[in-house]
């Protein structure tokens, strides 16, 4: 008691704000904290607003149980109690009246106290404290409810409402209405409640917003006014009931009612009462609510609803309400509700219950029927149960309503409505059974349509082809939609039955078409007309995509069901072609392209023109020819796209998806060729429709598309290796993979065009999606299939790994510029791929050492790190640029470390070797950033401890002891010896190591077994590991046992060996990585497209715009590491680059063509736009790839710089159809590119190729990767050998050469490294580089027959067969030159054969490399491509029939298109009728079909000859190896070896020989040598013109200094100097050979002789005479030049002379004369006067052209014009001696310079020569034309004074310097012209020492056609600079310019220019040093500290061979 008091007082002295039953307090009245009080504001509450209302409702709930037990005070009475009891009473009354919350948790709380006094009290105890209660609230309810009605009652009805009655009135109400004793007391209810509860609703109604008990207790009322106050209040709610709600104020009362309508105790009245508030109490339920509380209620109210479908009341609408909504609310609870109740029992009892069987009896309705209500429930019911179970009950349903109620008995109305009902019900059913795939119930299902329902139907159908869309009413449609879903579900069926015999072998059900009178009815119902009924059946044959035949293969394992399956699929094919497709084929265009317009039609027909049978693909492609009225397949798909693109684009999407979820091969052929087909017409560069500005194409069925492709391509990838072990035909699979690697190259590379198409979109319609958005999104799709693309690395056709290489790169790049990265387990494969080696084969391949390196640069580029990669060669050569931790060596494979210890003299030679190293690295320890970077390089190289082989350990440790080199000089002479013994050896042999291999036989490149991907031991070229099983016949074991080889020891070693003393050099090979491999072979340019593409075009300077002067440094002679020599000479490549550009500007004579934007998208940081050329305009603008263009808005793009203007490369081109793609790439943030959007039009001006510097910076980004790398950065040459008098002489008697000559053969063929040979005019170096390639194929040619004569020997076979990385590359002998010219004088030389060592002649195959137009025609039959072509000859009689048979196939498809048109005129006149009308109507299918079969076959010819594409690709590839396997020797211009083709293909070149190496800068001389090069021999001279270098701020950095000079400065003592000239009569190699060779050049016995012409006889035409012509020079008209008429006049003169008096004699020689000067003008004008003075026919006789583009020629008369003649000033670039040097240096009988000496004078060495003239009597001045208008006879010569040599005096020294030769009295004998030697001297010709006649020379009765206009291509112009002293010079000298490989200017030629440039012009203002290095001029007393920094550096390298003297070897 105590406690009690205690608690009542707590409360009533609590805070009188706080409510005690909620959380509400005075200031928050209106608040709200529990859940069902806000509902709609839960979903926007935050965590800390929840937890916050969660504390405060805690804090109430707490309150009320302190209230609850307080209220035990009300059990005590008495005095005592009394004031206790009262004050909670009070206390009640009070919270009670302010607070709706606290009401109804007050009366919630009932039974929460009630269960509280159970826990203490008795049960009577508890009921009798319930009663006082109970009573207490009744009283005070009561109270309330009499205070309301006082109120009210007075008050006129109007004003009567809540507000009048006070607080007390309306919360006892309230209170009421919440107090379930009170609502269940029919007695108070009718005593205190209904009068209030009817006055307080006079005007208006009372709402509550909850379900309060009161609402529900009076659904169930008898009383008028409560029952209807509830229904309103309660349908007002819109919100379901809570689960407190339902319990508190629904189940107290639903328990009560339903009590009353129990079967036992049924209440007849009450039955209509009951459900119908129980309907409405449905209507409020959730699943939860149902399964939670429903369920759980005493009295199971379904069981309740099936005692009552059989009595006759009113209450069957609501019951079956109630039915319908626990069926579709929780399905599950119904049926365990049911518990044993089987549906069909249900079905039965519902659809007999009287009450519905008199009502679709009623025809004269009084009030609405509402049918539909009353069969409501047949779909949720359909739909509750399983699958599995519906058969039963569903025929019970199916029987009554589409049979039973359609029975007279029952009405029309009634009939309808069944009807509907029971087609819905049918077609529900269909597609819940299609769940379950197949199986028995499926079968039966399709049974019981099939026999029972389907006819009824389709009876229903009849005539359906006459109606239109809109006359279809509900139920026909119905019946189409059944027909589709029956057909469908038969498909599904059968697939479902092949799926399960795949798995078990078994199926438990009859193998068949379950639904064959559905087919067949059906499809026979199909008539022309509309295409309802064909859409439907069209629509359900989709599925058959997804069916394939079983195998032979599969048949063996489960013979009788497989075979019964496959039959059944027959049938099922048969009913479709014959009963449905050729039904339709009678269809009008028309009328099918109205069945096209729907939907599930074309979708159906899309699936059927995908289908892989090839009868049902061919039937469908009839139809859509028929209806688009083209003839083949591409233009037909072409026409659905632009008519029907939305549909067509879905349709097809849809058949894709099917084809990749299928997963099956049938239809995965024509998947390729229709997706090539409609990718070809969206987006070929001709006829896209991607391509139109105005392409009317849906987008998002673009993207449906392109996903769906892709998907279907991941299918294709992931199951080919299982579809090969179905015993399909290897060819046919090789076939299949090809097409499949070729769509998906070609799909991927269609990216940027749907990119770009749908980045506009996004623009348009403002989705907002950004350009990387949409890119990321596109490309997510192909990401997803890059794993299983991967796996196709492993095939083993040659053709298929070139695209499975290229495609993988090209993922890997596009998927990282979009920031995708490829799945973890697909990178790993790639890496494995990549790291895999004979001995480690994680992944076996036929992938070429290049490709895994391409793969490799690739997937490092994509992961952003580096990839431990493999190294290069068979397993010997292979290693790892990232040692593998742990890796041993492996079994067979010789231990390098024991091999080394073998013997004492090994391990001295081994340790001799690393103590080298160990001096070199102290060499190269420079403090250079460039020496810091590439240690840093070098460090990073090296492996971490413990994980580097055991070798090279050991090189580490004496590397670091480099102190003990010299205490262990013993050891190093017995490494000597061994070396020594090792080249005595090879030399038996016949050559050095640098043709090991040369001719080695290799492996045919036909396929390697007869398997299509790799297979287990395979990849080093073993045929004889066969795979036994069908797997490995296609795809194989990705790992296996491998054949082991045991290879010779490597040394990672690389440079120079350390110096062996008179032995010959040898170069260690490094073993290198695939990654190192392709950095050499094809490093990654984009960093030099950037450089170039930024630049501004218009831009004035002679540095690059945006360039730093202080990154350009001169060339030194040495240098220490490679990044060095890259950091000098990458800046100077780039400055010469932009000169190039400068000068093309100046010169471009192109024309601006139109750029229309066709597509645009992002590659590797650049923007890529592609546009379409004709192919003929294409013809005149010449564009190719590597062309720079530049695009502006400009139409003259070259002149308006102020227009959007950028630089663009073409980076790729597509020939096709008689147009060119053009695809442009440009770096962003050029003022052009935002305007290069979609259909954008611009202006385009080719400015000029950048292949050969590419090739030449690819070069040198590579030259790290050289074995060579160390004596390129070095300079540093060969040793000279010093050969002994047996060895010269043996090689002078083999190849009958001079002395020098067979010196420079010798040290070449010993010699690795670089050898340099200078040749002089005429020395016959073309004669020793034949020698010399003859010495190297000794070994080679060794097998060459014995007989006399030239041998025909055995074509040899290179190593290139295969593309594995286990096949060592074919290794060959490259020849090259600079110029085309000097490449087809030497093949033209080889084709006529070699001599060998043993002095046998023998033929060697040459193969020149070039295009053909820029290529001698004597030398065509050599060419690559002649020879391919003559490998592809193939059978001509069988193509020529194949043609002819095709084109017969195209007539006869022309002559019945026509016969067809015909046909369709004579129907379409209406003249004929009935009969006449049907026999025309059945002629016109016959030739249609007879039209589609053609069709068929055109369509089998297109896609042969693509395949046929394909193949001659392939084809061509082979015989490209094969003709290089077959060859000795490749020849190419320096620029064409870095021919891609040399990539792409398996070959070595060990051995190069460079001739007129000193034509040609340095960057291009290292061009040949990454392939391997560990051999060059260099053939040049520099002491005549040096490379063409447009740059004069280049050429200022000596970067015109070739690698020959380079080397030549470093080691002069290394250059083998041919010393005896052929060429030239003695007269006139005298000044030569004493001022340019130091004397050191003599002549050939006899030469005086040999070159004595009958001219000579007079002094005039001597044959060396200076003739003094006092002209003046005159700038040309353009003023870039300088002419000189004098000189033109004087030399028409001489002509005319010597042809006057000797026409017999020149006449005889052919082109015998020839006119050369330095200037191009005045070339121009010599060739206009010539012309103008003998007519056209001169250039028949006379050869004209520069002095520079003479270099390398001869002739046997030669007038040199030298132009300068003036009063002042220099004598510009004649000042060049390399040049005088040309000019003086290519008459053979005659020369005669022409020249002011005055002028010349100015010039020291032209001084010189005007001095020497004099002295020697060869000097004419006076009136020169007066004294040539003279017979020449009246000027005889005199008597010539006799030489020691050859009859003429010689005033040359032996040897000397030059300093010593002007020391001596010079120029003191005269050389008077020679007297003619006795003609026998001609007869000895052929026999004198080392001649070698020229081309020329042996044909020179054949005449050359030439034109005034026409000269060289290396004939150039070039500016003449200002003659100040200080100014500038620029470069001099040029190489012939003739198109390279490409199609571009050869860079050894005229780099980077269309035009060659005659280098000599350049040099104007410019002066030459003694040793003919070209230095600015500056005055003559100048300090050298004036000399400013950045010049004043180490003198460049002569290019003039000093005299011979002892040199101090310099220190090594």
């Amino acid at each position: 008691m105590a406690e009690l008091v205690a608690a009542v007082q707590r409360l009533t002295n609590s805070d009188p704000s706080i409510h005690w039953f909620c959380p509400r307090a005075n200031k928050d009245q209106d608040a709200f904290y529990f859940d069902e009080d806000c509902l709609s504001d839960l979903p926007d509450e935050s965590e800390a607003e929840k937890t916050i209302r969660g504390a405060k409702v805690k804090e109430a709930e707490e309150r009320r149980i302190e209230v609850l037990t307080a209220l035990k005070i009300l059990a005590y009475e008495g005095p005592e109690a009394a004031p206790f009891t009262n004050a909670m009473k009070a206390g009640l009354k009070t919270q009670l009246t302010r607070c709706d919350i606290c009401v109804r948790e007050f009366h919630r709380a009932r039974g929460q106290l009630q269960r509280l006094l159970e826990a203490d009290y008795s049960q009577e105890d508890v009921t009798n404290f319930m009663d006082v209660f109970d009573a207490i609230n009744i009283a005070r309810i009561g109270a309330g409810l009499n205070h309301m009605t006082k109120c009210l009652v007075d008050l006129p009805p109007e004003k009567r409402n809540f507000s009048a009655s006070g607080d007390v009135g309306m919360y006892g109400l309230f209170e009421a209405l919440n107090c379930a004793p009170f609502i269940t007391n029919e007695d108070i209810l009718q005593r205190c409640f209904d009068k209030p509860f009817g006055l307080v609703q006079t005007r208006t109604k009372l709402k509550l917003p909850t379900y309060a008990p009161g609402v529900i207790a009076f659904l169930f009322s008898h009383n008028e006014l409560r029952s209807s106050w509830a229904y309103r209040n309660f349908n007002k709610i819109s919100r379901p009931l809570t689960s407190a709600e339902f319990e508190f104020s629904v189940k107290p009362y639903l328990q009560i009612a339903a009590g009353r309508v129990s079967i036992v105790s049924l209440e007849r009245d009450f039955l209509s009462t009951f459900w119908k508030g129980m309907r409405l109490i449905t209507t409020k339920l959730t699943k939860d609510l149902i399964s939670a509380h429903l369920r759980t209620m005493e009295v199971n109210v379904y069981t309740l609803a099936m005692e009552h479908w059989q009595v006759d009341a009113g209450h069957f609408s609501d019951m079956v309400a109630c039915f319908q909504r626990w069926l579709e609310l929780n399905p599950a609870a119904f049926w365990d509700a049911m518990g044993g109740i089987n549906g069909q029992h249900v079905a039965e009892n519902i659809l007999s219950s009287p009450v519905l069987q008199r009502l679709m009896k009623v025809r004269d309705e009084t009030e609405p029927l509402r049918l539909e209500e009353k069969l409501g429930w047949v779909l949720p019911f359909i739909r509750s149960m399983k699958p599995a179970n519906l058969v039963p009950p569903t025929r019970v349903v199916f029987g009554q309503l589409l049979h039973k109620f359609q029975e007279n008995g029952y009405s029309e109305y009634a009939k309808t409505v069944a009807w509907k009902i029971g087609l819905t019900a049918l077609l529900e059913t269909i597609h819940r059974v299609r769940t379950l795939h197949g199986g028995p119930v499926v079968v039966h299902l399709l049974e019981v349509i099939a026999k029972e329902h389907i006819a009824v139907i389709l009876s229903e159908l009849e005539g359906i082809e006459q109606k239109t869309e809109m006359s279809i009413d509900d139920t026909e449609q119905l019946g189409l939609d059944i027909v589709e879903a029956a057909l469908a579900l038969d498909i599904q069926c059968l697939a479902h039955s092949r799926h399960i015999l795949e798995k078990t072998q078994a199926v438990d059900h009859g193998i068949g078409l379950s639904g064959l009178d559905i087919w067949e009815k059906s499809m026979r119902l199909i008539k022309p007309g509309y295409p309802a009924l064909a859409t439907a059946t069209i629509a359900g044959t989709s599925g058959l995509l997804s069916l394939e035949k079983f195998s032979e293969r599969q048949i063996k394992a489960a013979p009788k069901q497989t075979q019964a399956w496959n039959i059944a699929l027959e049938h099922l094919l048969r009913h479709v072609q014959l009963d449905m497709l050729d039904r339709l084929e009678a269809s009008t265009p028309d009328q099918l392209v109205e069945l096209y317009q729907e939907h599930k039609a074309a979708k159906g027909l899309i699936t059927l023109l995908f289908n892989g049978a090839p009868e049902i693909h061919q039937a469908a492609l009839g139809l859509f020819k028929t209806l688009s009225g083209e003839d083949n397949r591409r233009d037909t798909i072409m026409h659905l796209l632009k008519a029907f693109s939305a549909l067509t684009l879905s349709a097809v999407a849809s058949a894709q998806g099917i084809i990749a979820s299928s997963r099956i091969f049938a239809p995965a052929s024509t998947f390729l060729k229709l997706s090539t087909d409609i990718l070809s017409c969206l987006c070929d560069s001709q006829d896209g429709l991607l391509r139109s500005r105005d392409a009317d194409v849906d987008f998002h069925a673009l993207e449906q598309f392109w996903e769906a492709t892709w998907t279907a391509l991941d299918t294709i990838f992931l199951l080919t290796e299982q579809w090969s072990n179905m015993g399909f035909a290897k060819q046919m699979l090789q076939d299949f993979c090809r097409e499949t690697m070729d769509f998906a190259e070609y799909a991927f590379d269609q990216f940027s065009v749907i990119a770009t198409t749908l980045r506009g979109a996004a623009q348009v319609h403002g989705s907002g999606s950004s350009r990387e958005e949409v890119g990321k999104k596109l490309l997510g799709f192909p990401a997803k299939a890059f794993s299983n693309a991967t796996k196709w690395l492993r095939l083993r056709d040659e053709y298929l790994v070139l695209k499975a290489v290229s495609l993988t790169c090209k993922m890997l790049g596009r998927l990282q510029e979009v920031g995708i990265r490829v799945e973890g387990k697909a990178a790993r494969y790639v890496e494995d791929v990549v790291t895999s080696t004979e001995g480690n084969a994680k992944v076996k391949t036929k992938l070429s050492a290049n490709q895994k390196a391409e793969l490799q640069r690739a997937l490092e580029k994509h992961l952003g790190r580096e990839v431990v990669g493999t190294m290069t060669g068979s397993e010997g050569d292979l290693g790892r640029s990232t040692p593998v931790p742990g890796l041993k060596p492996r079994g067979g494979v010789i231990d390098v470390e024991a091999w080394a210890t073998k013997s004492d003299a090994e391990k001295a030679r081994r340790q001799t070797e690393r103590e080298h190293e160990a001096a070199y690295g102290d060499l190269i320890a420079g403090t250079s950033k460039g020496a810091e970077a590439y240690k840093q390089m070098q460090q990073r190289k090296k492996p971490a401890a413990g994980a580097m082989p055991a070798m090279q350990k050991a090189a580490l440790k004496h590397q670091a002891d480099g102190k003990s080199f010299l205490m262990k000089r013993k050891q190093e002479m017995e490494a000597q010896r061994k070396a020594k013994a090792e080249a005595l050896a090879r030399q038996k042999l016949g050559a050095g190591s640098g043709v090991v291999g040369l001719g080695d036989m290799g492996k045919d490149h036909t396929l390697k077994g007869q398997n299509v991907m790799v297979s287990s031991g395979e990849e080093s070229g073993g045929d004889d590991d066969d795979e036994e099983d069908d797997l490995e016949d296609l795809f194989g074991r990705s790992k296996g046992k491998v054949r082991r080889k045991i290879e010779r020891p490597e040394f990672e070693t690389s440079g120079l060996k350390p110096e062996v003393r008179k032995g010959p050099t040898r170069i260690q090979r490094t073993a290198r990585s695939l990654k190192d491999m392709r950095a050499r072979l094809a490093p990654d340019l984009q960093s030099l497209h950037r450089i170039i593409l930024k630049w501004d075009y218009f831009h004035e300077g002679d540095f690059p715009p945006g360039a730093s002067e202080h990154v350009f440094q001169g060339v030194k002679n040495v240098y220490q590491d490679p990044v060095s020599y890259q950091a000098t000479f990458e800046p100077l490549l780039t400055l010469e680059a932009w000169q190039n550009l400068m000068k093309s500007r100046e010169e471009s004579t192109a024309r601006a063509y139109e750029v229309k934007v066709l597509s645009r998208g992002n590659v590797d940081g650049f923007i890529e736009i592609s546009s379409i050329v004709s192919a003929a305009e294409n013809k005149d603008l010449g564009l190719q790839e590597g062309d720079v263009v530049l695009l502006s808005k400009a139409r003259k793009a070259g002149e308006d710089a102020s227009a959007p203007h950028c630089l663009a490369r073409i980076c790729k081109l597509k020939r096709q159809k008689g147009q060119v793609e053009v695809v442009y790439q440009l770096v962003p943030g050029s003022s052009l590119a935002p305007a290069l959007t979609n259909q954008a039009a611009v202006w385009g001006l080719k400015v000029q190729s950048i292949i050969p510097l590419e090739r030449e910076y690819g070069a040198l980004q590579g030259l790290q990767y050289y074995d060579l790398c160390q004596q390129i950065i070095r300079a540093a040459p060969s040793k000279r050998i010093m050969a002994g008098e047996k060895a010269v002489a043996g090689m002078r008697e083999v190849w009958g050469v001079n002395r020098a000559q067979g010196e420079a053969i010798y040290a070449v063929l010993e010699n690795e490294g670089f050898s340099l040979i200078q040749g002089p005019p005429g020395s016959g170096k073309t004669k020793t580089i034949v020698a010399i390639v003859g010495g190297l194929l000794s070994q080679t040619l060794g097998s060459a027959g014995s007989g006399g004569g030239v041998t025909r020997i055995a074509v040899p076979k290179g190593a290139g067969g295969g593309q594995g990385v286990g096949e060592g590359a074919g290794k060959k002998l490259l020849v090259c030159a600079p110029s085309n010219a000097a490449v087809d004088e030497l093949v033209m030389r080889l084709k006529g054969g070699v001599t060998t060592r043993n002095g046998k002649r023998c033929q060697v195959n040459v193969v020149r490399i070039g295009r053909s137009e820029a290529i001698n025609s004597q030398v065509l039959d050599v060419t690559m491509d002649e020879l391919v072509a003559k490998r592809l000859g193939g059978n001509t009689s069988d193509k020529e029939a194949t043609r002819a048979k095709n084109a017969e196939v195209f007539k006869q498809h022309e002559s019945v298109s026509a016969a067809l048109r015909a046909l369709y005129l004579k129907r379409d006149t209406g003249e004929l009728k009935g009969k006449d009308l049907g026999i025309l109507e059945n002629e016109i299918v016959a030739v249609r079909k007879r039209k589609n079969d053609l069709g068929v076959r055109i369509d089998t010819v297109k896609d042969a000859e693509r395949n046929a594409g394909r193949e001659a690709e392939l084809s061509r590839k082979r015989a490209q190896q094969a003709v290089l396997d077959d060859a000795h020797v490749i020849c190419a211009t320096l620029s064409g070896s870095g021919h891609d083709m040399f990539q792409a293909l398996n070959i070595e070149f060990e051995t190069v020989i460079i001739d007129e190496a000193a034509q040609c800068v340095e960057m291009s001389s290292l061009i040949p040598l990454k392939y391997g090069c560990v051999k060059c021999v260099m053939v040049g001279d520099p002491k005549q013109l040096p490379p063409t270098v447009f740059s004069k701020e280049a050429a200022r950095f000596q970067y015109e200094q070739s690698l020959f000079v380079r080397m030549q400065s470093n080691a002069p003592g290394e250059v083998h100097l041919l010393d005896t000239q052929y060429r030239m009569h003695p007269a006139i190699s005298f000044f030569p050979s004493k001022t340019f060779y130091d004397g050191l050049l003599r002549d050939g016995e006899g030469m005086a002789g040999l070159r004595q012409r009958a001219w000579h006889r007079s002094r005039l035409l001597a044959p060396y005479r200076f003739f003094d012509v006092q002209g003046q020079q005159h700038a040309a008209p353009k003023g870039h030049s300088l002419v000189n008429a004098a000189e033109v006049e004087v030399a028409i003169a001489l002509y005319e002379r010597l042809t006057a008096d000797f026409e017999e004699e020149v006449g005889d020689m052919g082109r015998a004369v020839g006119v050369i000067t330095p200037y191009k003008s005045q070339l121009r004008l010599l060739k206009e006067r010539f012309a103008q003075r003998f007519g056209q026919g001169i250039f028949e006789a006379v050869e004209f052209n520069t002095t520079d583009a003479f270099q390398g020629r001869e002739s046997e008369v030669i007038i040199f014009s030298c132009v300068r003649a003036s009063p002042g000033g220099g004598i510009g670039f004649l000042n060049d001696i390399r040049r005088m040097n040309v000019g003086l240096t290519r008459a053979k009988s005659s020369l005669w310079v022409l020249g002011n000496s005055a002028s010349l004078g100015r010039g020291q060495y032209w001084r010189l020569l005007v001095e020497d003239a004099k002295t020697r009597g060869v000097y004419e001045t006076g009136d020169v034309m007066g004294m040539l208008r003279k017979p020449s006879s009246a000027f005889p010569a005199k008597a010539a004074v006799a030489d020691s040599r050859n009859g003429m005096v010689d005033s040359r020294r032996p040897s000397g310097t030059m300093a010593a030769i002007k020391a001596a009295e010079p120029h003191k004998a005269i050389l008077p012209p020679p007297t003619a030697p006795p003609n026998p001297a001609r007869q000895d010709t052929e026999k004198m020492e080392g001649i070698r006649y020229r081309f020329e020379d042996r044909v020179v009765s054949k005449k050359r056609p030439a034109s005034p206009d026409s000269s060289q291509d290396n004939d150039v112009e070039m500016q003449d600079a200002p003659d100040a002293p200080n100014a500038d010079f620029t470069l001099g000298g040029t190489e012939g310019a003739v198109p390279s490989l490409d199609g571009v200017i050869s860079r050894g030629e005229t780099p980077l220019a269309h035009t060659s440039a005659s280098g000599a012009e350049a040099q104007e203002g410019s002066s030459i040093r003694a040793n003919g290095t070209v230095t600015k001029r500056v005055p003559d007393v100048v300090a050298s500290s004036a000399v400013p920094q950045a010049v004043r550096k180490k003198a460049a390298a002569s290019p003039f061979m000093p005299a011979k003297k002892k040199v101090k070897p310099a220190p090594r």
